[in-house]
């Protein structure tokens, strides 16, 4: 059964499987790229699969950052997996919820200030970012407003967001 485009009957057997093994709900990601060096166009490039195919995905600096402003930009990227995993999140657990979507629509904007990024000051990068949510359903507000709170405390790309992660950074040399 498939409500808001989520494949409900999968998604609750994955959760069954949880239920049953804690493990099975361990995943690990892994996106590898290249910087793009003497060649023209953008500046970094990635093969990304994924279960039916793959796709090669391109990131550029925008020209006043030294890039040449060929393609998406890194933190534009960066708003894209946050926007859409925020927008999977709320999709799913509203079709759990019984809650219909007619329409949704996902909007992340980003305040930054560059001057960290010069080395200029210790200001934050981002101060500000915004999800703006818009759905068309007949659930009721207070339906809605628990989709949204259910959707924060489960959000993969709002947790990166909200809880501290500090990579580990290893550099080798070829």
């Amino acid at each position: 059964m498939e409500k808001n485009r989520v494949n409900i009957e999968a998604f609750d057997q994955t959760i069954a499987e949880g239920e049953k093994d804690l493990s099975s709900a361990l995943k690990t990601l892994k996106v590898e790229g290249i910087w793009r060096l003497g060649v023209k166009g953008p500046q970094f490039e990635s093969e990304l699969k994924y279960e039916n195919g793959r796709v090669i995905l391109y990131s550029d600096e925008p020209a006043f950052l030294g890039g040449g402003g060929t393609s998406v930009n890194p933190i534009q990227y960066c708003l894209f997996g946050v926007a859409s995993c925020f927008a999977a999140t709320f999709a799913k657990w509203a079709a759990k919820e019984g809650v219909v979507l007619e329409e949704l629509t996902v909007t992340a904007v980003a305040h930054l200030d560059m001057s960290r990024s010069f080395g200029l000051t210790e200001n934050p990068i981002m101060d500000k970012m915004t999800l703006n949510i818009s759905t068309k359903t007949d659930a009721s507000d207070e339906d809605v407003d628990r989709i949204r709170q259910l959707t924060i405390e489960r959000c993969p790309a709002y947790y990166c967001l909200t809880e501290p992660v500090t990579p580990e950074v290893v550099v080798s040399k070829l």
